[in-house]
């Protein structure tokens, strides 16, 4: 079941994706919340534009920007709005992201709120003081406050329309900056590059170059844009999505009137496995070739999985049924394996008191996850695609879900009896007639005996076929810097061939 959502592709408009944080502190008395609203006609637009977001050729939403300057208080305020809707096979897949931002007319944020109702829907509210980010996040019932480090001179949201707009670039010109990426309250390093003038749809309109980066993680898109600065076209190929300028329309896309969108996720992220591919084999040999992503360093090593990497364009995976031997050894396992966020509840008192009643009289931490796994499998009895991402408490109340849905709610049951438990993100294999693919797909990974024992709540537990499987990343689910395992999944969408061998 692929774990691709729409959550991420907002990353690929202009960054990362949709996250929850979830460190705590203390609320300052200093922060001052910011109330932003669309203020009067007098004054200055700077920026209006609307634009469809297209993937692989199909309309998936659109976007919506907007900026004035309050010359009276010398500052920059405006909103960035965002609506997806798609399918992901029988089911309907929506979101909205509404973003507010304050900024100095120079571009550095002062504060942004914003309003996503992807699952679970929260409202983040951020304001800037001195050098650090506080932050307050509503979900539900529950409000998180926190703060992290800040560095000077970070842009807002929409800072490289802003920065266009304002000055347009010439041949030849490169520009750098930082701005935050909205939906993890991060800041981001762009890099501008503006290449020549090209004829696209009988215009002649200036190429920029664009990598956007964040650790080890970097986009690079194309942006074509006139000679206002104004982007008319927008292309990231390593995630077959363009964003396209057009009329700016009422908001229609996204109600229940609307006919079945045409395009399908579960269809566009589906890599085909080219050559012969033994089904039943228990052990597989891969390899696999992208020319707009590096894959160097990209895919580890596990138990499970062996990789050789050839060159920046290609790796070679063996995987296996059965693990390796290799030497167990202690590990120092980080709190946030065992620990409760937004996602994984691990002190719902429902999994509390179902984890206490399946795990009772078993002694060995084997023993408990297997029983949670067979859990996890038979509960979640509604295998739905229409949940962006629901934390593990609303899986087990709903019984409802994918993949990812199936382990937050393992982790959460895992954690609860003390077994460290995170959650991996890459590729499963599935067959399709004769032909097989790869889908995007998340389970788990568990701490016990000195090692990391996988296991894929979608799959009963007798059936373990680990050589369909290859990892990419891991992640704890609990912090902002969560934000980087599935990207790096999602950025092989565009041009991932696979071959066995």
């Amino acid at each position: 079941m692929p774990f691709l959502q729409t959550n991420l592709l907002l990353w690929l408009i202009v960054c990362p994706l949709l996250l929850t944080l979830t460190a705590c502190s203390s609320e300052s008395e200093t922060t001052a919340w910011p109330k932003v609203e669309l203020k009067g006609a007098e004054d200055k637009v700077l920026l209006k534009s609307s634009y469809e977001v297209l993937i692989d050729g199909q309309k998936a939403g659109y976007m919506l920007l907007d900026a004035k300057s309050d010359e009276k208080a010398g500052e920059v305020y405006g909103m960035w709005f965002t609506a997806l809707k798609f399918r992901r096979g029988e089911d309907i897949t929506s979101t909205l992201q509404d973003i507010h931002f304050v900024e100095t007319p120079e571009g550095v944020l002062k504060s942004i709120t914003v309003d996503s109702s992807a699952v679970p829907s929260s409202t983040k509210i951020a304001t800037v003081v001195g050098e650090t980010l506080e932050y307050r996040e509503e979900q539900s019932e529950e409000v998180i406050n926190g703060q992290k480090p800040w560095p000077a001179g970070v842009l807002g949201p929409l800072a490289i329309d802003m920065s266009l707009i304002k000055k347009p670039m010439q041949p030849g010109e490169t520009r750098e900056f930082s701005n935050v990426e909205p939906s993890s309250l991060s800041p981001y390093q762009q890099m501008l590059t503006a290449a020549d003038f090209e004829e696209v749809d009988g215009q002649s309109l200036l190429r920029i170059d664009v990598v956007s980066a964040s650790g080890d993680i970097s986009m690079e898109g194309v942006l074509w844009v006139d000679e206002k600065g104004v982007t008319v076209k927008a292309s990231y190929p390593q995630m077959s999505m363009e964003v396209v300028l057009t009329e700016r329309t009422e908001a229609t896309v996204m109600t229940s009137n609307d006919s079945l969108p045409t395009l399908d996720l579960n269809e566009v992220s589906l890599v085909e496995v080219l050559g012969i591919y033994e089904q039943d084999s228990t052990s597989q040999k891969y390899t696999l070739r992208s020319e707009l992503t590096d894959l160097t360093d990209l895919f580890p090593t596990t138990d499970y999985q062996q990789v050789s990497t050839t060159s920046e364009d290609e790796v070679e995976i063996a995987t296996s049924d059965e693990a390796t031997e290799s030497e167990m050894s202690e590990q120092e396992i980080p709190e946030s394996y065992l620990a409760a966020s937004a996602l994984v509840n691990v002190e719902h008192t429902g999994i509390q008191a179902k984890v206490q009643e399946l795990t009772k009289g078993l002694e060995s931490d084997s023993e408990k996850l297997a029983a949670i796994h067979l859990f996890v499998n038979e509960h979640m009895s509604q295998k739905s695609y229409s949940k962006a991402m629901a934390s593990a408490a609303d899986a087990y109340e709903s019984q409802e879900g994918d993949c990812t849905e199936h382990a937050c709610l393992l982790a959460a049951m895992a954690r609860a009896v003390g077994i460290p438990t995170r959650m991996a993100a890459g590729f499963v294999a599935v067959p399709d007639g004769a032909a097989m693919f790869l889908s995007y797909h998340m389970w788990n990974e568990s701490y016990i005996n000195g090692q990391w024992v996988p296991s894929d709540g979608t799959r009963p537990v007798a059936k373990p076929r680990w050589s369909r499987y290859i990892k990419i990343s891991d992640t704890a689910l609990s912090s902002e810097d969560d934000q980087q395992y599935a990207l790096k999944a999602l950025l092989l969408l565009g041009d991932l061939q696979v071959y066995s061998k």
